[in-house]
């Protein structure tokens, strides 16, 4: 049981990242909302904005200028959170 919910939490922080990877990636391709992968993107962009938006603040606190490093944050905050989970999760099972 112990490891099947530490997997869980690493798979759904897997996929967290890859969909913040892939937000990123797509911002460079879709230009228009008449751009074929725009629907994808804004399936994309709905399910990680919970993240993204307290990082895009915290960036904008930073004055990062015109560079958006709000997803760049939500890497870490991911990853961190993960780390975080698993660990409590071994001290207490």
């Amino acid at each position: 049981m112990k490891f099947l919910l530490i997997n869980a939490v690493g798979w759904f922080c897997d996929i967290l990242i890859f969909l913040l990877l892939a937000r990123a990636v797509l911002s460079w391709f879709v230009m228009g909302q008449y751009n074929n992968l725009y629907r994808v993107y804004e399936i994309i962009c709905n399910i990680t904005e919970p993240i993204v938006a307290p990082c895009r603040r915290l960036s904008m606190r930073l004055n990062t200028g015109m560079l958006d490093l709000s997803v760049f944050f939500a890497f870490f905050l991911v990853s961190i959170v993960r780390k975080i989970i698993i660990t409590i999760l071994i001290i207490i099972m």
